[in-house]
């Protein structure tokens, strides 16, 4: 076989289990796969999030991501991040943040940001508010993750 012919079958094989032409022949994916996968992953995160699935968040976090809280306080590094986010996982009364993508932007296929309108939600403690959330995503390894995270509130 040519090498026309097995880089073709390659990108053929690569086609027909879902991967972007580029991707299969070695190089990185197209634009188009770079952002659904980005999408993909600022969903995961605020999904595991709101479903209190430990496993799937710590998955989501880079080991260097930096937050800034809705108060001003500054997170640096994975455990400073984790933590709290755990132990709000163990509250023993409902809460949720719903949310909403409003705008995104993916630069290349390294690293991209999405803001959010988001409310956070504590029915028993009659508590609604709304938030504006910024995430910012890396792609290392083939993996998107949150690096940066600011949570605002929305007077």
């Amino acid at each position: 076989m040519g090498k026309r012919m097995a880089v073709a079958a390659l990108v053929a094989a690569g086609a027909a289990v879902g991967l972007a032409p580029a991707a299969a022949a070695g190089g990185q994916p197209d634009h188009r796969t770079c952002e659904r996968e980005f999408h993909q992953a600022v969903w995961e995160d605020m999904d595991s999030f709101n479903r209190r699935d430990e496993a799937r968040y710590r998955a989501i976090i880079h080991r260097d991501m930096v937050t800034v809280g809705r108060k001003g306080q500054v997170y640096i590094g994975y455990d400073a991040n984790i933590q709290p986010v755990l132990e709000s996982f163990k509250l023993p009364y409902e809460w949720s943040m719903p949310w909403t993508v409003t705008h995104t932007v993916v630069h290349g296929c390294s690293s991209g940001f999405a803001i959010l309108d988001a409310r956070h939600i504590v029915p028993s403690q009659n508590v609604d508010r709304r938030l504006t959330v910024s995430l910012t995503l890396v792609r290392e390894r083939g993996r998107w993750q949150v690096i940066k995270d600011t949570v605002t509130d929305v007077p």
